[in-house]
């Protein structure tokens, strides 16, 4: 073979393979395991210290408090994205210190809502980008 075919064949396999992530990462699903239980335990000491104050012990929130679990969680983000919320709570949160969390305590909170909100851990950690989290959207726990 000569160098241009070899240049084309390797451009093709190379397409092909990054066709392939992107289709698996559009077809995230909170149901496949998108934390680690790690991630989801320093999350539950991390919501403990920033958020139960507000938001609970239990995550039910209040009537001016929103809810991080059952229905009234599902029923706000259903069909948004895991990035739509790390967005929201790193922007937003800790109230009475709004943006003061790191992308990675970020994740970690959010693994542990998706933890109380019974979707399953998996073996990877959950990202801590946007492009990442914006593939993954939110659906009814099975």
């Amino acid at each position: 073979m000569d160098r241009k075919t070899i240049l084309i064949a390797t451009c093709a396999v190379l397409t092909a393979i990054w066709g392939l992530q992107i289709a698996r990462a559009q077809g995230a699903s909170l149901a496949a395991g998108v934390y680690t239980e790690e991630q989801s335990k320093r999350g539950m000491e991390l919501y403990k210290a920033q958020c139960a104050s507000c938001h609970g012990d239990d995550l039910k929130g209040n009537e001016i408090i929103p809810a991080l679990t059952g229905d009234t969680f599902t029923g706000n983000w259903k069909g948004k994205s895991v990035g739509d919320l790390f967005e929201k709570i790193n922007m937003t949160m800790p109230a009475l210190d709004p943006g003061s969390l790191t992308p990675e305590q970020t994740s970690d909170l959010i693994a542990h809502i998706l933890s109380v909100a019974k979707y399953p851990a998996g073996k990877t950690a959950l990202a801590t980008t946007m492009d990442a989290l914006n593939q993954i959207k939110i659906d009814a726990p099975k």
